[in-house]
């Protein structure tokens, strides 16, 4: 069984050892281009003494050069969705239309060891996968998580545990839609839409709230409590002091001439007369673990009940 599984997905396994290593030559080409870059602009420098007078001038330029590229690497989100479309969904359902399992399933091979031995292939190779992705990029954005911090999403969902939760996903909704549906090109869109329709209303709706977040305010002369530099900030804006929203327009329209006039400081003396406060949300960088464990931990269990309708399915339900 382990050779007839290499044989049906060697040319698949080859072309994503190919694509591994194109994205591990252009990671490290620009990884190296964006490392050195961080550290003869004097990045690094800025972040160890912010208080040096050109380090906005620094940063920004460093940040302006580098963030089209942190966006291009953004879309390989997209991968895991990928691979439960092109690789999960054909596992079963090409069997099924082909007729192939009529063979399998009536020979000395069990349809549980038939099935057993092509999950666990895949799913160890799928690991092995994401574990190369994961440790490349992780490298690859070591200098943002000085700037941003690993809660931001751009980062985090790069980094952790959390990538193998995806991946592990996709290809369990793809296989377990191969086998439903016995069809290659439909279990295929589903597997695709079924996984974005699971991961970001997760990413930008629910993950937000897996904790409590914690609320900052504060006024422009730096009185108050603010979120630290590297906390991910879901919102931030105007309040009075009983919380409720404060437009800008409004703020500004008022406090502005004082602000033209004596800086910061009368700026601030204007917000607090009103009741005024810079306000903010943010989950803390020392939540990270924790997300990861709270979002990889909802995708297992999905991962465990997709896997399991596909083995039930297989033994009990197809002929």
């Amino acid at each position: 069984m382990i050779w007839l599984t290499w044989r049906q997905h060697r040319n698949e396994a080859f072309v994503i050892a190919g694509a591994l290593a194109l994205l591990a030559l252009i990671i490290f080409i620009t990884g190296h281009a964006m490392m050195t870059d961080y550290q003869q602009l004097g990045v690094a420098d800025c972040i160890a003494h912010p208080s040096h007078p050109n380090c906005d001038s620094i940063v920004s330029t460093f940040e302006g050069q580098y963030e089209p590229l942190v966006g291009t690497i953004g879309w390989l989100n997209f991968l895991p969705g990928l691979l439960g479309m092109l690789i999960g969904a054909p596992l079963v359902a090409r069997e099924l239309e082909h007729g192939t399992h009529r063979l399998a399933w009536t020979q000395s091979v069990t349809r549980w060891r038939w099935l057993a031995v092509k999950l666990a292939l895949l799913i160890a190779g799928t690991l092995v996968a994401e574990g190369i992705i994961t440790a490349l990029l992780t490298w690859w954005f070591g200098p943002w998580e000085n700037l941003l911090g690993r809660m931001t999403p751009t980062l985090y969902d790069f980094e952790g545990i959390v990538p193998f939760a995806y991946a592990l996903f996709a290809l369990a909704l793809g296989i377990a839609a191969g086998a439903l549906l016995r069809r290659t090109i439909p279990a295929m869109v589903v597997a695709l839409l079924g996984f974005l329709a699971v991961r970001l209303p997760i990413e930008f709706n629910v993950r937000p709230y897996f904790q409590q977040p914690l609320v900052a305010k504060f006024l422009p002369n730096g009185q108050g409590t603010k979120p630290g530099p590297l906390d991910w900030e879901i919102y931030k804006g105007f309040a009075d002091s009983a919380g409720h929203v404060v437009q800008d327009t409004t703020v500004f329209d008022t406090c502005r001439p004082t602000l033209n006039v004596g800086g910061k400081d009368q700026l601030a003396q204007c917000m607090q007369a009103h009741g005024w406060y810079f306000y903010s949300t943010y989950q803390p960088l020392s939540r990270f673990w924790t997300f990861q464990t709270i979002e990889a931990s909802i995708f297992f269990v999905l991962i465990i009940a997709l896997l399991a309708l596909t083995i039930w399915w297989v033994r009990r339900r197809l002929s």
